[in-house]
């Protein structure tokens, strides 16, 4: 019984150590090792803290919304960010399951993935990084200059297209949209805008 027990003890003392190593690896690092993807979920979590240790501070979030040709802009020092960032967390594709079905361009400047299969909903991303990006190549969130995501869902009954975006400065956010449309069949298209600016 002894003998079990001082195994069980190095065992966990084991775990324990692994858990530690990897908790030293940047997030946005660690987050993308598998799939050589963007950690889009890190990233907007990461950029969720931020904005909420700002709007302590009394930042305020310009929001301006186009919906069926009505304009409306308000003036706000609070949102729920992740309602906000709803479509861009769906638009994550750092995952094991997509890792052959985008293709990858990469440069110091710009990552950039694209797919041509119908039954993927997000057919490309762009992520932009400062021209201070490190020269090895090491991702970090507060290189990220821009992203771009470009959404289409279409099948026999409607078709949905939307441009994501997102701008940072100094790795905080300055603004975001997503400008899209709605088609669906015997119905008007619809083009809508959110669009939002922290100031």
């Amino acid at each position: 019984m002894k003998q079990f027990s001082h195994y069980l003890t190095a065992f966990f003392s084991i775990i324990f150590f692994v858990f530690s190593i990897s908790s030293c690896i940047p997030p946005d690092v660690k987050g993308t090792a598998d799939t050589q993807f963007f950690d889009l979920k890190g990233f907007l979590d990461n950029q969720i803290t931020s904005l909420e240790k700002l709007e302590e501070k009394g930042i305020t979030i310009t929001k301006k919304t186009i919906l069926q040709g009505q304009k409306t802009e308000q003036t706000l020092k609070k949102i729920d960010w992740k309602d906000e960032f709803a479509f861009f967390y769906s638009s994550d594709i750092n995952t094991p399951q997509l890792r052959d079905r985008y293709k990858m361009e990469k440069s110091l400047q710009k990552w950039t993935f694209k797919t041509d299969e119908e039954n993927l909903i997000v057919k490309e991303m762009q992520i932009t990084f400062n021209d201070n990006h490190n020269e090895e190549g090491e991702i970090s969130f507060k290189n990220v200059k821009e992203i771009l995501i470009i959404q289409k869902d279409k099948n026999n009954i409607y078709e949905n297209d939307r441009i994501l975006t997102i701008k940072a400065k100094e790795g905080i956010l300055e603004s975001y949209s997503i400008k899209g449309s709605e088609d669906v069949i015997l119905n008007e298209k619809q083009e809508f805008l959110v669009e939002g600016i922290i100031k």
